[in-house]
């Protein structure tokens, strides 16, 4: 029997299977961890949505928690429930009044804002959408911290501060929701700006974790009153330059 020559004889490789293909914990790192073309040099996956704070000081840090969540078999619901639970610690905390309860709250504010950002990102990656739960469990503990630090000032003076930036957070997230529903039956603008200058636009704009910062640094330096104002102030502005940037691309051809 002629046999066929070697060139064109079918050739089967056995390649074993790629540890960070099958290993599960890789799941966990691809939620906030991706590798450019050639493989050199993992990159980090943000938001669409962060700024500065999310993107370079926060992130870094969901990052390692996500890792060792996803080694350890923890979902991004417990991660976010662990968000939660802290961010409600820090507006007992806040609810003190005293300077040390208000570093205390500060710094449980902050590890708050890594696991949220954590959870949304273990959650990113089954689908875009399904980050949405960890947005309402950040505004809900957003609104708890604000209640925290209006009962721990002096009288009841904080409580329509208070009032004022939660209605404006509200009215903020419902236009952002009302842009985003008609921006995806619209045909996406590419963007023109580097990462650093789009992150930076980003945190004019006051994201949650420029929020998040604020209220932490403000806080732990003053009290709640300047909280309050900060936010009220810094928020307003942040809501003009969005609102009259989606009038301005929504008029142009």
């Amino acid at each position: 029997m002629d046999q066929a020559p070697a060139r064109e004889r079918p050739v089967t490789l056995n390649v074993p299977d790629h540890p960070a293909i099958t290993r599960p914990d890789r799941e966990a790192a691809d939620a906030v961890d991706t590798v450019d073309v050639e493989g050199a040099r993992p990159r980090r996956r943000t938001g669409p949505g962060d700024g500065l704070v999310g993107s370079y000081l926060t992130g870094p840090c969901a990052a390692a928690v996500a890792r060792w969540a996803g080694v350890r078999g923890i979902t991004a619901r417990a991660v976010s429930a662990s968000s939660l639970a802290l961010a409600g610690l820090a507006a007992v905390w806040f609810s003190a009044g005293v300077r040390g309860g208000l570093v205390a709250g500060a710094l449980l504010l902050a590890a708050s804002l890594v696991l949220g950002q954590a959870g949304a990102g273990l959650r990113r990656r089954a689908s875009p959408s399904a980050a949405r739960p960890d947005t309402v469990i950040d505004r809900a503990g957003e609104l708890a911290v604000y209640a925290g630090l209006a009962a721990g000032a002096a009288g009841s003076g904080a409580w329509w501060p208070a009032v004022g930036a939660a209605a404006l957070l509200s009215v903020r997230d419902t236009v952002s929701a009302a842009y985003a529903a008609g921006r995806h039956a619209r045909r996406p603008r590419p963007s023109r700006r580097g990462g650093l200058a789009r992150r930076a636009a980003e945190s004019l704009r006051l994201p949650v974790g420029e929020r998040f910062a604020l209220i932490a640094l403000t806080a732990a330096l003053a009290d709640a009153r300047p909280v309050f104002t900060a936010l009220l102030a810094w928020g307003s502005a942040a809501a003009a330059l969005t609102l009259g940037g989606r009038v301005a691309r929504s008029l142009s051809p």
